[in-house]
């Protein structure tokens, strides 16, 4: 019976309590997003490309065009940039779903900067030194490079092998 008290006490004392939260007085605003990657403006020395959020999914897809119709139909996302090849067919798309992007590659695309793997895209305020702490972390790197679109970019694979597309904005480039 004296066991059955100790552990009672002891339940008592470790019970884990729910933390309340407190509300903001300031209301959220949701911003709908941008019709194309131009329409919102980066903050500055940010290294985010107007219109992109700080970490973007980076798919590697079979048939682009099929995936935009897919994610058009089945997701309600709607298209961003869509770039086509020298035969017309879509090889490059960004893809939005609120303030969300997914972009998409084909797979094995060598002009990627995964060479057609999928990734996480994302923006860091200077590609270099992110690349460097990524190397004294014991990551695999690529060197960084600036790529025709605008970025300066450096593929770093994590431990677990998952690969992470580092990305400063550095301008504004046509897509072409």
């Amino acid at each position: 019976m004296a066991r059955k008290r100790q552990v009672k006490q002891v339940r008592r004392r470790t019970r884990v309590r729910p933390v309340r939260r407190r509300r903001s007085s300031t209301p959220r605003l949701r911003i709908p997003p941008p019709a194309s990657a131009a329409g919102r403006a980066a903050p500055a020395d940010s290294g985010l490309a107007p219109g992109m959020q700080p970490v973007n999914s980076y798919l590697t897809v079979a048939n682009v065009a099929a995936s935009v119709e897919f994610l058009e139909g089945a997701f309600g996302f709607t298209r961003g940039v869509v770039l086509a090849d020298a035969d017309g067919q879509p090889r490059y798309a960004e893809m939005w779903h609120r303030d969300s992007v997914v972009m998409l590659i084909r797979k094995g695309d060598a002009t990627a900067p995964t060479g057609g793997m999928a990734a996480l895209y994302t923006y860091v305020d200077d590609v270099d030194r992110a690349l460097a702490r990524a190397r004294q972390a014991g990551a695999g790197v690529e060197e960084a490079e600036d790529k025709p679109w605008g970025d300066r970019v450096a593929t770093v694979t994590d431990p677990d092998g998952y690969k992470w597309v580092l990305a400063t904005f550095k301008k504004l480039a046509p897509f072409t």
